[in-house]
Parts: structure tokens; sequence; C-alpha cells
């Protein structure tokens, strides 16, 4: 029994220490299948209310279509925030973490959850 809480241990230490990758938003297309934090800044968003999935967009370092990584908030999951994504978060510097997909040839990354995001404050950098 102590063998299998050995190996448990391990395999969830290895999955937590492999989340903590800390990379840039032109980095992701390398990590696609893998959980990531991916940093960068947020150059447009948008919350298309009128699909199906209600879909927020946020696009890194440059606006659609020419974004390096894309995280996307589906309109359920939009409860768990209590601010709006595509306002809030637009221009702003932040790190997200989960797993990185490819969708078109292109990196992105299924948000649910606001403490996925974390954002970076530049202004400390400027003093």
């Amino acid at each position: 029994m102590k063998h299998i809480w050995f190996i448990l241990a391990g395999c969830l230490a290895i999955t937590i220490a492999h989340a903590q990758v800390k990379i840039s938003d032109q980095q992701a297309i390398k990590y696609v299948n893998q959980q990531a934090t991916v940093c960068g800044k947020i150059a447009s968003t948008y919350f298309d209310s009128t699909s199906l999935r209600k879909p927020t967009f946020l696009n890194f370092r440059y606006p659609h279509p020419d974004e390096t990584f894309t995280a996307i908030i589906w309109g359920d999951d939009r409860k768990n925030f209590t601010y709006a994504p595509e306002t809030y978060l637009k221009n702003k510097q932040v790190c997200i973490t989960g797993k990185i997909t490819l969708f078109h040839d292109q990196p992105e990354m299924i948000i649910s959850r606001p403490e996925q995001i974390e954002v970076i404050d530049t202004s400390a950098s400027l003093k």
C-alpha cells in the first residue's frame, strides 16, 4: 500500500510541477496538449453575445486576426467572474494557467475560473 501512495504522490508532483511551466504567448505553440502558464499582453478582446456558446476571446500580443495566442471563456463560465473579462483584461499584462490546445493551427486555452488568470502589475516596474 505504501508503494501505491508514493506512486500517486509522484504523479501529483509531476502534474503540479508541469503546470508551473511559465512561457510567453509566442512560445505557447511549442506546448500544445500540455499544462502551462502563458504570460503576455491582452491586445484585443471580444465577447460574442449573439453566438450559441457566447465566447469571450482574449487575444494576446496583437489584435485579432494576428494574435499569437487566444484565451477563451465560454458563456456558461462568465458567471464565475465578478468582472466583464473583455473590458477588465483588455490591454493588461496577464499570466493564465491551463491546458494549451490548437484550433485551426493556432494555440489557445479555455479559461473557466478567474483563478486561472493573474493580472501582472506593471506599474511597480515603472516607478
